[in-house]
């Protein structure tokens, strides 16, 4: 799977004092790839909107960007439905009357192979751009973690 590292991807990264001193920033980091922002606006943005404090993480994510905001900076975007985020599972897992189970990276790539979208798995955020994962050097590698949560940027 291609992958490429978000400080590569990003306008501004490598130039950033924020950046630079910087920990726990995945969603800044997504947002900023996946919305062709600057590090410093998304950064400014997610401390604005998401109430993230230096090098603490970002809590609730998910849950803010579905309910809270239709727009990042102007740019519109739309969430992806939860029922398109499973799948019914094994023939296994179905005889024995299991829910649905998470699309994995994988299974979402081949599912949305042209687009901007920001992509979270438990505990982690990061981009998908036409195929390419976009996110920490071994983001590409993990194929099988669970999608939790996706939306689309409108183009």
């Amino acid at each position: 799977m291609k992958s490429i590292c978000s400080a590569d991807h990003i306008i501004g990264y490598n130039e950033s004092a924020i950046a630079k001193g910087e920990s726990n920033d995945c969603v800044v980091r997504a947002i900023a790839s996946t919305f062709g922002l600057k590090y410093d606006i998304a950064h400014e943005f997610v401390a604005d909107k998401f109430k993230r404090k230096p090098r603490k993480g970002t809590f609730n994510t998910a849950l803010k960007l579905s309910s809270l905001m239709d727009n990042i900076k102007g740019i519109p975007y739309s969430v992806i439905p939860k029922a398109n985020l499973t799948y019914p599972g094994s023939a296994r897992h179905q005889k024995n009357g299991g829910r649905p189970v998470p699309i994995t990276l994988s299974m979402f790539i081949e599912k949305y192979p042209k687009g901007k979208y920001l992509v979270i798995k438990k505990g982690h955020a990061f981009s998908v751009i036409d195929g390419v994962v976009v996110g920490n050097a071994s983001d590409g590698n993990h194929l099988r973690v669970k999608i939790c949560f996706a939306l689309k940027v409108e183009e």
